[in-house]
């Protein structure tokens, strides 16, 4: 009984649940066009300018522009763009969701914006460098809040799909070939300085992405022994909503029992977990790790 009435006092009413899930859906369609924007914002400003071709549609739409006289790299994107949309919704049919695809159409549509509007017939800067670091790292920030909501910016990841459903062959490696032809070729079409900047991008671009993605996913794992399990288990489940898997145990130095709780929260939820258990059991003894490869109900599905 004692375990039911906690439980209640930490339940949130449901319109208050209902809020909740409209802001968070809220926020994840504004997260959406702002991870979006970012990308577009990078390969506008700082890509196209530089001729850096550091793979994907954006770097293919820098080649065929230059190898087209009438294509700008805006509208070479929008077509690739669309031509991979075209195929993925018949192709792909469930599986391509529509967060991609609307994430696609939305940054094809930017960039044309952004070329009729804001114009970039040089580098922002005379560094090079410095421009590439700050293009790969926009394009790294915009995609991994894209992966974090279950998107992307479609182009290879929608032929990633693609090669999945129809072949055998390995995605990476067939990818990353394609993003080597790529870059090489800007040695042939721009000049030996594109080309190596180009290099030095694609090699850099899979590790910024690789990190900031372990970031946006970080979450916490709590090891928590406790004389109070009720009170633990229920601010767990109807509080936070979030479950978690207890254990009985046996203290080897006193003899008394003891109760194991494993949780996995996000960052926000720790310290409420964390100030919560020593508010109801100052004598819980709490383990805490860092962890971004988490999968299962209310985390990521797959990596």
């Amino acid at each position: 009984m004692a375990m039911t009435s906690y439980a209640e006092k930490y339940r949130e009413p449901d319109y208050k649940r209902e809020g909740y899930e409209k802001r968070r859906k809220i926020r994840n369609f504004l997260l959406l066009n702002l991870g979006t924007l970012i990308v577009a914002l990078g390969i506008h400003f700082f890509k196209y300018p530089n001729h850096f071709a550091l793979g994907g549609v954006s770097g293919l739409s820098v080649v065929l522009a230059a190898l087209i006289p009438a294509a700008t790299p805006a509208t070479a994107a929008m077509v690739i763009n669309a031509l991979l949309l075209v195929l993925a919704i018949f192709l792909l049919g469930k599986s391509f969701t529509g967060k991609t695809l609307y994430a696609s159409t939305l940054l094809s549509v930017l960039l044309v914006v952004l070329e009729k509007v804001v114009p970039m017939t040089q580098p922002l800067t005379d560094e090079g460098l410095l421009e590439l670091f700050i293009a790969i790292a926009m394009s790294g920030a915009g995609g991994a809040i894209l992966f974090n909501l279950g998107a992307s910016s479609g182009g290879t990841d929608i032929v990633a799909l693609l090669i999945q459903k129809y072949t055998s062959g390995d995605i990476a490696k067939a990818l990353w070939m394609a993003d080597i032809f790529i870059t090489i070729s800007a040695f042939f079409v721009f000049d030996i300085k594109t080309g190596l900047l180009s290099a030095t991008g694609l090699v850099l671009k899979g590790f910024i992405v690789d990190v900031l993605i372990d970031r946006f996913n970080r979450v916490k794992w709590f090891t928590i022994i406790t004389e109070k399990p009720d009170e633990v288990g229920s601010f767990v489940t109807s509080y936070l909503e979030r479950s978690c898997t207890r254990m009985q145990g046996v203290g080897e130095y006193s003899g008394e029992p003891r109760w194991i709780f494993f949780v996995a929260v996000d960052l926000q939820q720790a310290k409420i977990l964390r100030d919560h258990v020593k508010a109801i059991d100052p004598h819980a003894f709490m383990m805490v790790s860092t962890s971004s490869e988490i999968s299962g109900r209310g985390f990521r599905s797959g990596f």
